[in-house]
């Protein structure tokens, strides 16, 4: 299963659509697509033209009242075979560098990765024996970074995740 994991698009729906429309240009639309706040409404787009699944989080800054009341601010799914707690970091008191009180939540509930965005930054590590993974900004990167986002492969609970650089500009 291959899944696209985006975050902190901040306003720019062309950025994602862009991404989505050369994988369905190679035939290599993932099985899901996964937004991690402050811009769902973009990806959400995307996700419903070419029918695959969507599952997102809000952010501090997805204020629409349509949004607020279809997501929320956490989300444990099963993908795969592996548990992924997706989260907006600001809400777990995730600062750049700082995941802890997030990973306490994914350990409690079992999750085989956390997911989260708020920060801009990528990152892509094992910590406390989960995946700690934050695809960075495909609009607004911080901290150095490059717009990206993340790919997953998962297959029978396992995970094989690679942070991807956008490098066209958007």
């Amino acid at each position: 299963m291959r899944v696209a994991v985006f975050s902190d698009s901040h306003g720019n729906p062309a950025a994602m659509a862009s991404v989505v429309y050369g994988m369905a240009s190679r035939g290599e639309l993932p099985d899901a697509l996964i937004h991690l706040g402050d811009g769902i409404d973009g990806l959400e787009a995307a996700a419903e033209h070419y029918s695959i699944p969507f599952y997102a989080v809000l952010g501090n800054c997805d204020f629409s009242l349509r949004l607020r009341e279809k997501y929320k601010r956490e989300l444990l799914i099963e993908l795969g075979g592996a548990k992924l707690l997706l989260v907006h970091g600001l809400w777990h008191g995730v600062m750049p560098g700082t995941t802890y009180e997030a990973r306490q939540r994914a350990l409690k509930l079992g999750a085989d990765a956390l997911l989260y965005g708020h920060t801009h930054m990528p990152e892509c590590a094992m910590k406390d024996g989960i995946l700690v993974l934050n695809p960075g900004s495909i609009s607004q990167p911080r901290g150095g970074s490059s717009r990206s986002y993340a790919l997953l492969e998962i297959e029978n609970g396992t995970i094989r995740p690679r942070i991807v650089p956008v490098k066209q500009a958007l």
